[in-house]
């Protein structure tokens, strides 16, 4: 086995490093642990540009988050991290019109956060195409807001964001408006108790680490990701490949956000997914993805700030006016300025075939912009009378499953669908869409759903029953499909004929259906449990993860679904 272990690490495998490392090695062979982490391209917004600098201070200007967000994207990066560094303190709406930018051509998830203050700005965000958004001011300020939001759209999707700064004695104080408030607060009891309200995921940046590239800090992160039983994001100070292994293998973090490292090229995504596959971390590796011609040598110079900064314009922050905003937003009964026009006309064209069922609280313009990819013809539907046309139905979603079942029904949208189901024409679930289509769920009581399929939508087990390394609720990453034994539906024969087997793809999830064998065409597997990940049942099919976030391979799988004969779509 050391073979595949650095030289450094052989000899660290000395005394009582030898039973530590070895349980290390062996929790990462283990089945049960093989949780994929997570590298994230982490992009600090300032206007209309993507800046960085040391411990929020000094900016520069890197490039346009467009430009920068397909880059990380092609590189392989898992997800993007959006965040507006001055949302909060100066009231501007920006996240919006990045958010929409990115839904073009990025086929990954992305979290977004900056200037969140309430359900609207959540909700549009996500209509607009973001996976989660992620809380910081707000959620000090409001605490309540992470539970109100919790249950409205389900704790997958909110993320409490930490930033944090040591103490002389030794604790960790969280700060808010971007690095530059106090609060008070120990940062693990409050992590603690974002948790507890709801929260579905953590982000823990060091504030004194912050673009210095001087390692993460894992005393920060080990006492953050031990306290909570939640996925934890670590960001701030990676700047060598060896920062990411330290941190995966003295910490329970799931992720690491990056930024510096990137922007400057000092290393490469594929380098450091490489770097940690051969260090035996679990990572997803991308076939095809872009390699770069790495400069391991370029440290941060302050004296030499302009190096960067004069590749673009910062009078354009200027010129991205409060006016010139809600010039291209219109009002739909959410917010001024939340919704984009161009959302709401996403296919204007008469002659469509697939219509994107939108109830108000689902990631339509993802699940839309990739079809569009495909040179499908889409509509996003919000009246009932549309369901009638469509030769072919998608239902996304991300939340709650009682808020789910609520919209459908005060959107007159029930009978509909459930007519076009019996008439035989071809409809995706997506997630929460998915999980729609039971008999009843558990999520914050017992709801009834669309009963398209038998079974019951039920929890995953807390990571208080479930003793396995690495495991934590919600289940959010890049996890394989698997063929289940004895499967009455082989994949030659359905929409999924396309996947090779053990195929890798998103998930977003504390819940998952219980359904009959008959119905299951493909599972995953998550801390010891093995739950249905793709269900069929005649002409309704169900996707427990997006494949609009799921790269190339989720492109596929849309494919197949809109070449369906039924439909006349092929």
């Amino acid at each position: 086995m050391h073979h595949l272990i650095s030289l450094e690490r052989q000899l660290w495998l000395t005394g009582a490093g030898l039973a530590y490392e070895l349980f290390i090695v062996m929790q990462l062979l283990s089945k049960n642990t093989m949780k994929k982490k997570r590298i994230i391209a982490r992009l600090d917004i300032k206007g209309p540009n993507v800046v960085k600098g040391v411990q929020f201070e000094c900016l520069r200007v890197m490039g346009k988050p467009a430009q920068l967000a397909e880059e990380y994207y092609l590189q392989g990066a898992d997800e993007l991290l959006y965040l507006d560094t001055v949302a909060n303190l100066y009231r501007r709406d920006n996240l919006l019109t990045i958010v929409h930018q990115a839904s073009e051509n990025i086929f990954i998830p992305f979290t977004v956060g900056g200037g969140i203050r309430t359900i609207e700005d959540i909700k549009a965000l996500l209509l607009g195409g973001a996976e989660r958004v992620a809380i910081n001011t707000a959620a000090v300020q409001n605490p309540s807001i992470i539970s109100k939001a919790s249950r409205i759209f389900g704790s997958q999707c909110i993320v409490v964001s930490i930033e944090a700064k040591k103490k002389f004695d030794e604790t960790w104080e969280p700060y808010i408006d971007n690095g530059r408030q106090k609060t008070g607060l120990d940062a693990v009891t409050w992590a603690r108790r974002a948790e507890a309200l709801g929260a579905g995921e953590i982000i823990i940046t060091s504030v004194d680490r912050e673009g210095t590239k001087r390692g993460l800090d894992i005393g920060l992160i080990k006492a953050v990701s031990e306290a909570v039983s939640v996925p934890v994001i670590a960001a701030g100070g990676a700047g060598a490949l060896e920062d990411f292994f330290q941190c995966f293998k003295k910490t329970r973090a799931d992720a690491v956000a990056t930024a510096s490292l990137l922007h400057y090229k000092n290393y490469g995504i594929v380098e450091i997914k490489d770097y940690l596959h051969r260090e035996m971390i679990p990572v997803r590796l991308v076939p095809n993805a872009k390699r770069i011609e790495s400069n391991h040598g370029e440290e941060y110079n302050s004296d030499d700030y302009n190096k960067y900064t004069a590749k673009y314009n910062l009078d354009d922050y200027n010129k991205y006016t409060t006016k010139q905003i809600e010039e291209e937003y219109v009002d739909v009964g959410i917010r001024k300025s939340d919704i984009p026009e161009n959302y709401l006309n996403l296919s204007a064209a008469a002659d469509w075939e697939i219509g994107v069922i939108d109830y108000g609280i689902n990631n339509v313009k993802s699940v839309v912009k990739s079809l569009e990819k495909l040179n499908q013809k889409v509509k996003r539907i919000i009246h009932p009378e549309e369901l009638l046309k469509a030769r072919a139905l998608v239902l996304p979603g991300v939340g709650a499953f009682r808020e789910g079942m609520k919209a459908l029904e005060e959107n007159g949208l029930i009978y509909p669908l459930l007519k076009r189901v019996a008439e035989g024409i071809p409809i995706l679930g997506i997630c929460l869409g998915m999980q729609l289509f039971f008999t009843e769920s558990e999520e914050f009581g017992i709801h009834k759903g669309l009963n398209l399929i038998p079974g019951r939508v039920v929890p995953f087990k807390s990571p208080k029953e479930v003793k396995i390394a690495g495991y934590s609720v919600p289940h959010i990453g890049w996890n394989k499909l698997r063929q289940p034994a004895r499967s009455s539906a082989p994949w030659s024969k359905d929409i999924f004929s396309t996947l090779s087997p053990e195929s890798t793809v998103y998930f977003v999830h504390s819940y998952y259906p219980q359904t009959e064998r008959e119905y299951v065409i493909a599972t995953s597997a998550y801390g010891g449990q093995e739950f249905a990940s793709i269900v069929q049942k005649k002409n309704v099919f169900g996707t427990q993860f997006h494949p609009e976030k799921s790269g190339e391979i989720g492109l596929k799988i849309l494919q197949s679904f809109c070449n369906q004969q039924g439909g006349g779509l092929a």
